[in-house]
C-alpha cells in the first residue's frame, strides 16, 4: 500500500521551538494545495486511527485546529503567528552569564564535564580518545559532499529560476592532484568508488580550496527522472557512490564520508 505524502510546501508541520538568544515558536504552513492524491502525514495518521477505532486520540478536525489549541496554551495569537511565521516568547532572552543567570548543562553535575562518568559507566572512554581514520587507497580520493547556497538538495534542481543559477554539479579536484592526473577545468570524467559503482559523467572543477586527498560534489544532482526535464542527467548523483557508512557507537549517528573514489577520464 502506497500512501503518498504531501511535500513540506503543501502541509502544516508540528510547531518548531527555536532556541537562540530567547525562545520562539516557528510555523511551517502550506503555500499551495497538495497535488493529485497526496495528503499530509497528519491526515493519513488521523484517517488510519479513526478506522482502527482510535478517534479519541485525534480530537481535532484538521491540523490548523490542532496547532491553534497548542498556541493558546502559550497565550500566542495564532493569526499573528500565521502572518509572521515566527513569534518570540517575551522575557526568555538571557544571553549573558551573570550571578543571577548561571548556565545549566544537561549532565549529572549540571556543568561541562571533561571527564564523563556516565560514558565510563556504559563502557566508553570517559575522555575522548583520537582514533585514526582510514586513509584513501593509492589512486583514490575521499568523497566529500555538501550543499549549494542556491539549491535545497534535489528539490529545487528542476526549478526554472534556480536552475539558471546552478544547472549541474562538478567534481572539485585539488590543483596539484589535477596536474598529476592531467585534468583541466571543464573536462568530463566519471567517479568510481571502492565497490565498483560508477557515476554519470560530470565536469572537473580545478581548485586550491580542497585537500589533495579528497574530492567534493554538491549534493542533489544527477536526477534520473526524465520528467524533470531541466535536471535530468545534469551532473552526477553523490548518493549513488555512498555505498558504505560508519555508525558512531555513542550517538548512533551515521558517518558517510568514508567512501573513496577514483577519477576516470571520459573518452
Amino acid at each position: 500500500v502506497i500512501l503518498p505524502e504531501a511535500t513540506y510546501l503543501e502541509r502544516y508541520d508540528p510547531l518548531i521551538k527555536v532556541t537562540q538568544k530567547g525562545l520562539g515558536i516557528a510555523l511551517r504552513q502550506p503555500v499551495v494545495r497538495p497535488m493529485y492524491e497526496s495528503k499530509p502525514a497528519w491526515w493519513i495518521a488521523k484517517g488510519i486511527g479513526e478506522k482502527l477505532g482510535l478517534s479519541s486520540y485525534f480530537p481535532y478536525k484538521d491540523y490548523e485546529e490542532y496547532i491553534k489549541k497548542q498556541v493558546q496554551l502559550w497565550n500566542i495569537d495564532f493569526d499573528n503567528l500565521k502572518r509572521h511565521g515566527y513569534v518570540g516568547i517575551p522575557g526568555t532572552a538571557s544571553p549573558y552569564i551573570t550571578e543571577e543567570n548561571q548556565p545549566h548543562f544537561n549532565t549529572e553535575s549540571g556543568k561541562i564535564e571533561l571527564y564523563s562518568e556516565e560514558l565510563e559507566m556504559y563502557g566508553f572512554d570517559p575522555v575522548p580518545v583520537y582514533t585514526d581514520i582510514e586513509e584513501p587507497p593509492e589512486g583514490y580520493f575521499r568523497l566529500l559532499y555538501g550543499r549549494s547556497p542556491v539549491h535545497t538538495f534535489s528539490r529545487t534542481t528542476n526549478n526554472r529560476w534556480l536552475w539558471e543559477l546552478k544547472r549541474e554539479n562538478e567534481v572539485w579536484v585539488n590543483s596539484e592532484s589535477a596536474r598529476t592526473l592531467g585534468l583541466v577545468n571543464g573536462q568530463k570524467v566519471r567517479l568510481e568508488n571502492q565497490d565498483g559503482v560508477r557515476s554519470e559523467p560530470l565536469s572537473v572543477k580545478v581548485t586550491d580550496r580542497i585537500r589533495k586527498d579528497a574530492v567534493f560534489m554538491i549534493h542533489g544532482f544527477g536526477v534520473k527522472s526524465s520528467d524533470l526535464k531541466r535536471a535530468y542527467l545534469r551532473g552526477a548523483d553523490d548518493q549513488r557512490l555512498i555505498t558504505r557508512y560508519r555508525m558512531d557507537p555513542i550517538t548512533g549517528t551515521a558517518g558517510m564520508r568514508v567512501n573513496f573514489v577514483k577519477i576516470l577520464k571520459e573518452a
